[in-house]
Parts: structure tokens; sequence; C-alpha cells
């Protein structure tokens, strides 16, 4: 029989790397520019200087495992939340739910976002990540017209997630203030699901919307 557990090599890679980013959250939340130097990154996690370039390459590629982490954190809580109702209601929760985890450490989440735009050499999986966390919200797309459904299964995960990435990179950027980031994500993403909905639900989304213009 092929055991599942992985070999001892493997689990030290990846207790290295966690603590890597355990230290780099530390670090962090401690500074005042929310920053950290690779040198301070490596003495904090006890490993040798060259330890987070061996497991990352770059500090880049640190902040964009740091926002999987992110994300990691927004689908766990979103399962803890067994949330109910259609598909709209679950991607709505979704959004509170991550706009939550972000502003519980602004200034770190902030950090990590700005910091994504910065190029690794090779591409990140932070958008695969975004997009499974969206797919995960719309669930089984209750709510979503029957004509619709392998349509809105393909399009609406990957839109959101470009859309919620660009409510907080605005947020990042200070054009949108803490209290405004949940309602201005719920306003792109009921304008973005109004077209795939069942007509009795399209004009309780429409309501939602109205009521977020006049904000």
């Amino acid at each position: 029989m092929i055991s599942d557990k992985p070999s001892l090599r493997e689990q030290n890679r990846r207790a290295a790397r966690e603590a890597v980013l355990d230290a780099a959250e530390r670090l962090l939340e401690s500074s005042d520019t929310a920053d950290f130097s690779m040198r301070s990154l490596a003495a904090e996690a006890g490993v040798g200087f060259a330890t987070p370039f061996n497991h990352f390459g770059s500090k880049a590629a640190i902040m964009q495992a740091l926002s999987m982490r992110w994300i990691g954190r927004m689908e766990n809580t979103f399962g803890e939340a067994t949330p109910r109702g259609d598909a709209v209601d679950r991607v709505l929760k979704m959004g509170r739910i991550a706009v939550s985890v972000l502003r519980e450490q602004a200034d770190v989440s902030k950090r990590i976002v700005g910091s994504l735009g910065t190029a690794t050499g090779e591409p990140g999986a932070v958008m695969v990540q975004s997009t499974r966390l969206w797919a995960t919200a719309l669930g089984d797309l209750r709510g979503v017209a029957a004509i619709h459904q392998s349509l809105a299964k393909t399009v609406l995960p990957r839109q959101l997630a470009y859309s919620f990435r660009g409510c907080i990179s605005f947020w990042v950027a200070g054009e949108t203030a803490d209290d405004e980031l949940e309602g201005s994500f719920e306003e792109a993403a009921a304008s973005l699901m109004l077209g795939f909905l069942e007509e009795d639900r399209r004009g309780k989304v429409v309501l939602l919307l109205k009521k977020a213009a006049r904000r």
C-alpha cells in the first residue's frame, strides 16, 4: 500500500515555508511601515539568510504566498459560517467575510495587496486561488437562470475575482474608505450577476443596486 503521508524531506520543506510566512506576518504586524527586510525575516524565522530565497525566490513571491494565505482564511471562514441562500446571497456573504479578513489587519493587508503588482519572474497562483474562492461562493448556482448556468459557471468566478481585486486596489490607494469597501464590492458583484439571474431574483438585485446608488 502506498502511503499518502509526505516524506520527511517534504514535511521539513513545508515546515520551513510556514515558518518563513509566519515570521513575515509577525514582522508586517509589528513594523510601523508594514514592511521587512529579508535579513530580518530570516532572523525572525530562525533560519539561515538564504532559506527564504531558497523556498520562495524573492520577497515579492513571499508576499504572493501571504496573499494566498489570506484567501485561504477567507475560504475557511466562509465554510465555517455554513452560508445559506442562493448564489447571490452566498457571493455577498463571501464578500463580507473577505472584507472583514482584510480589515482585521488593514495596514498589513494593504501592504500585501499593494505588492501584488510587483513582477516575480514567474506568474503566481493568486488569480487561480481567487477564482476558486468565488467558485466556492457561487456554489450550485441556485438563482441563476438554467439557460445561463453553464456560462455563469465558466465566467462568473473569474470576473468576481477581477472585480474584488479592483475594489481592494482602490481601497489600498486610499480612494475607497474602509467603511465603503464592503458596499463597493456588493454593488460590483450584483452588477456582474444581474444578467445571469432568474427573473424573480433579478428584481431583488435591482433593488439592492438602487439602494447602493442612493448611498
